[in-house]
């Protein structure tokens, strides 16, 4: 599958087989095959591929990444944290949840209170270090003789 240099995604992927992106991509990238991201490609957000991952010299990643394999060119832009092999990707990744927005109590449904918090009480801060000024004697010490 190609996302070509017109083509925009927003949200996530699951592409059985491989994926070449030279598009936008804003959203949770999972291949079962390998992902390549050049000539201008542009993908923020996860990707998870089970054999391999190319940014290319003109491609742009910005996202955690979880491969069998892992190939970034020189020139290529990659920010993010990668688990790498066979077995990080064998065990399936957290589903992607879609964001939700949170919705206010039904009527019918009990409000419960919310218990108030009690604010800590203010630490005094530690007196300061007085220390002896130049030229004078500490105190309890007893003058030098010369």
């Amino acid at each position: 599958m190609v996302l070509g240099p017109r083509d925009r995604l927003i949200g996530q992927l699951y592409v059985e087989g491989d994926l070449r992106v030279v598009g936008t991509v804003e959203g949770a990238l999972e291949v079962t095959g390998s992902v390549e991201i050049d000539e201008g490609g542009k993908v923020t957000g996860p990707v998870t591929a089970r054999d391999r991952l190319v940014v290319g010299r003109a491609g742009s990643l910005k996202g955690d990444v979880r491969v069998a394999r892992l190939v970034v060119q020189d020139g290529a832009t990659f920010s993010g944290n990668v688990s790498m092999g066979k077995a990080v990707v064998a065990s399936p990744a957290k589903p992607v949840e879609p964001t939700q927005e949170p919705q206010p109590p039904k009527a019918e449904e009990p409000v419960q209170a919310v218990e108030p918090v009690q604010a800590l009480e203010a630490v005094k801060p530690p007196e300061p270090i007085k220390l002896p000024q130049k030229g004078k004697q500490p105190f309890g010490s007893k003058p030098k003789r010369r």
